[in-house]
């Protein structure tokens, strides 16, 4: 069955947005101001008028709730977006200390060739391989120049020199490269793979609880949206939900599914990741879903291009690919910060536009059109902010 559908439908008015963040760590309530500024970068874009309250916490924390609203001349959709927040395990990975952080981030990464998945990250996008080789090449550089200063001074005192060196070299790669960050990263995608996080379990089942209750909301729409690592929790949770209620009390509303600059790929083609090649596959079979996939190609940390369910040779149906080209959803100060930042590159899919485009968070979080099912904002909406045809004409 198609994710996408021919069958007109009315403008949203109402949406519930579940937003998973990717792997840093921004606090749920960062993350909120920034999905606030992204909004706000919609409205000045679209010429629309946008408004967003203050957020609200759950009482585990997990979760941080805002109401947010964008309108043109002649629409308005009201939306409650709530981050899933897992921003407290990362700040735990990344308090470890560097010297237990980089022996196993090797460990990580030397597991990765030898089980054959840098072969398998090769065939589904060999420009994948420019991220997993960074923190590589960070520490070999650190470690060179290390060695190149004890040398050139000789004895105890080249010794310490080098250790020095190699000391201030690896800070500078963890400041300027997020060396700390990366090698914690692989750490965390090897446990994550293999199970050995139960606190990140436990955090699935609290956000496939949310989707449960979304389901069964009076809403128009949900959707459901994955960054980059935040992806990987999203699918697994949506998965948990779809088993542990397969037949909400009320029609459901519409769901959708939308990974910016996912990560599915780099967990679910490790040998250890059957529950998450178990999870793509049972999403891939839900009928109705419409699950878009967003990249870059100058996004070096996803997986550009590629169809996680056709690369794991699973049956059913795979996500809408869909390209951004930031070049042309940014303006020139911003697209040159962009293309200097491998990270910035990489949070382009949330933090907002500063050209009408095609792909924008903002409306797929608060636009008139069902994701997915309407047409992208540039086909409808005109150049007021109103909509460029009546509701029941959209859809081709």
């Amino acid at each position: 069955m198609s994710h996408t559908t021919a069958k007109p439908s009315l403008t949203v008015r109402r949406r519930l947005v579940l937003h998973v963040p990717g792997y840093e760590p921004l606090s749920g309530e960062a993350q909120r101001r920034r999905l606030a500024r992204t909004l706000d970068r919609s409205a000045a874009a679209w010429g629309l008028v946008a408004s967003t309250g203050p957020g609200e916490v759950s009482a585990g924390g997990t979760v941080h709730a805002f109401q947010a609203r964008l309108s043109g001349p002649d629409w308005a959709t009201q939306a409650e977006v709530r981050i899933l927040a897992w921003d407290d395990l990362i700040a735990g990975d990344l308090a470890k200390p560097m010297p237990v952080l980089i022996p196993k981030g090797l460990g990580a990464l030397a597991g990765l060739l030898m089980d054959g998945t840098l072969a398998r990250y090769r065939a589904a996008h060999w420009r994948y391989l420019i991220f997993v080789a960074l923190p590589l090449l960070a520490l070999a550089g650190a470690i060179l120049g290390g060695v190149l200063a004890g040398l050139l001074l000789g004895g105890w005192r080249g010794l310490a020199l080098g250790v020095v060196t190699f000391t201030a070299l690896a800070v500078a790669a963890d400041r300027w490269l997020h060396l700390r960050h990366l090698m914690a990263d692989w750490v965390f995608a090897r446990d994550l793979a293999r199970g050995a996080r139960p606190d990140i379990t436990d955090r699935i089942t609290c956000f496939a609880d949310e989707i449960i209750a979304a389901r069964r909301r009076d809403v128009d729409e949900v959707v459901l949206t994955g960054h980059s690592l935040g992806m990987v929790l999203a699918v697994e949770a949506l998965a948990e939900a779809l088993d542990r209620d397969p037949d909400p009390p009320r029609t459901a509303p519409p769901l959708a599914l939308v990974g910016l600059g996912s990560s599915l790929l780099k967990i679910a083609l490790m040998p250890e990741a059957g529950r998450l090649r178990a999870s793509v596959g049972r999403i891939a079979a839900l009928p109705g879903l419409a699950w878009l996939e967003f990249t870059s190609r100058r996004d070096l940390v996803c997986f550009h291009g590629a169809d996680p369910v056709a690369v794991l040779g699973l049956p059913g149906q795979g996500p809408r690919l869909e390209r951004i080209h930031p070049r042309a959803m940014l303006d020139h100060a911003a697209w040159c910060r962009v293309r200097r930042s491998m990270l910035r590159a990489h949070r382009v899919y949330v933090t907002g536009c500063g050209r009408r485009y095609f792909y924008d968070w903002g409306l797929i979080a608060c636009g008139p059109g069902a994701v997915g099912r309407d047409p992208f904002p540039d086909r409808m909406i005109g150049p007021d902010g109103g909509l460029a045809a009546p509701p029941l004409e959209r859809a081709a």
